[in-house]
């Protein structure tokens, strides 16, 4: 069962499962292709995670970058499990380097295109929450295809959270925001949480990613969105 904390106005879904001790090795170990991050072209889809991660809910970062965010997340909710989609080989090697330095067991990434892996990789009502933090606006039209914050990819991630389960976005980008605004409206199978606002100006995250501070040291406005699924 969940539990809700309250961080600036918005309640945030953190998790009260208890972590248990499963039999296995660390991913680094178990997967022998996880540099390159297209190990999940062996697996049978939607990927048994349990195999992999020890037991909790999942929750995933879409577009990691190299991976602070996601493994702040990983270290300060130990008993749970993060999963990482990124496109970029440098970051997915820069995070999978970190997790064995660091010994970070609850952490496991994958290399492709979100919106197949996304509709691939998890099975329908798996996901515990999903961050997008920072995409890439694309604001060029013949790149309007690679943007994340649209009505097409909320619609898949709404599918994959468990009821209540929560979808949060951040972006600096002003037409980005009210593009991801919109298809937001679109998605009836998320709720707002801050129906009072479009989007927050304060972060409900525990940690910032990498871009966020860069952005916030230049004086550049953040916007966040968090959307649950409906029961």
């Amino acid at each position: 069962m969940g539990v809700e904390k309250k961080e600036d106005g918005v309640s945030l879904h953190t998790s009260s499962f208890i972590l248990h001790t499963c039999p296995v090795l660390p991913v680094w170990e178990a997967i022998p292709r996880i540099d390159l991050g297209d190990w999940w072209k062996e697996e049978e889809l939607p990927i048994e995670w349990d195999r992999f991660l020890p037991c909790g809910p999942a929750n995933l970062e879409i577009g990691y970058g190299g991976g602070d965010f996601l493994l702040d997340m990983a270290l300060r909710e130990p008993a749970s499990r993060f999963i990482g989609i990124e496109r970029f080989g440098e970051g997915h090697r820069r995070l999978v380097k970190r997790m064995r330095r660091e010994k970070v067991f609850n952490v496991l990434p994958v290399m492709g295109d979100a919106y197949i892996l996304l509709n691939l990789l998890f099975a329908a009502g798996s996901l515990n929450s999903i961050y997008i933090n920072c995409p890439d606006p694309w604001p060029k039209t013949r790149h309007a295809s690679r943007r994340l914050l649209t009505e097409e990819l909320f619609a898949i991630a709404a599918r994959k959270l468990a009821p209540s389960g929560r979808l949060y976005v951040a972006t600096d980008d002003a037409p980005y925001a009210n593009q991801a605004a919109e298809a937001f409206s679109k998605t009836q199978a998320l709720e707002c949480l801050h129906p009072e606002a479009q989007w927050l100006l304060v972060s409900p995250y525990p940690t910032e990613t990498r871009y966020e501070r860069k952005w916030k040291m230049e004086g550049r406005e953040m916007r966040y969105f968090v959307y649950q699924r409906r029961p």
